[in-house]
């Protein structure tokens, strides 16, 4: 038998399918600090602050819900799907995210520090300053969003993906990052060039990176010819 061919590129994010049945309506007034809700749909709500510090929500679907502040600190989530949030404000830090979809969310600034994310996939969102900064990221993918700064700083990333997304800032300073593919991504900006091992992108995109690069390291680039030495 001949052996198969081992597949070429960073290893993709592996996203699982989150499926949803038999949801029951969920009351907003039970969006609380410390709740434990499970099994719940929430529709068309729109709140002055969404306060769920320290809360566990599982396999529930929040739809059309609107914060001006919203305080996830410490929240826990899994097998849970965000669709058309708005959220000005967000403090979120130390969370715990698994198997969760966010689309089509519109953010301003997103303090998500030291969260743990995995199979988390946000679709069509529209992020200002989203702040991983210490997180531990494994299986994430962010596709069509637009994020004017990520910041990525010390964190921990493995398959990290992103496709038909736009990013005006990436801080890497310090992250260790592994399987991380920028090539679906249009860059601008990136901050911690010496932390882009680990990181695939494509051959147009080096191209880009290349006088920032020679900058970085001090590389002087010259295209003049040399005098000859008589």
């Amino acid at each position: 038998m001949t052996p198969r061919a081992k597949k070429s590129g960073p290893q993709a994010p592996r996203i699982d399918e989150i499926r949803l049945g038999g949801l029951e309506p969920g009351d907003p007034a039970e969006l609380l600090r410390g709740a434990r809700l499970d099994g719940l749909a929430f529709a068309g709500v729109d709140l002055g602050e969404l306060d769920l510090n320290g809360a566990s929500v599982m396999e529930c679907t929040l739809t059309d819900v609107g914060a001006d502040e919203a305080d996830l600190r410490s929240l826990r989530l899994r097998d849970c799907s965000i669709t058309q949030a708005r959220f000005p404000s967000v403090r979120g830090g130390r969370g715990d995210w698994r198997d969760v979809r966010v689309e089509g969310a519109r953010i301003g600034s997103a303090e998500l520090y030291e969260n743990h994310w995995g199979s988390v996939h946000f679709v069509d969102c529209k992020i200002t300053y989203l702040n991983l900064r210490g997180a531990t990221l494994r299986d994430v993918a962010f596709t069509r969003c637009s994020i004017e700064e990520l910041d990525l700083g010390e964190a921990t990333a493995q398959s990290l993906a992103f496709h038909g997304s736009t990013l005006q800032i990436l801080d890497l300073q310090r992250a260790e990052l592994k399987d991380v593919d920028l090539r679906g991504a249009e860059l601008h900006k990136i901050v911690g060039l010496d932390r882009l091992r680990g990181v695939t992108v494509s051959s147009a995109q080096l191209g880009q990176l290349a006088p920032l690069l020679a900058a970085e390291f001090g590389i002087g680039i010259d295209d003049t010819t040399p005098a000859e030495i008589p």
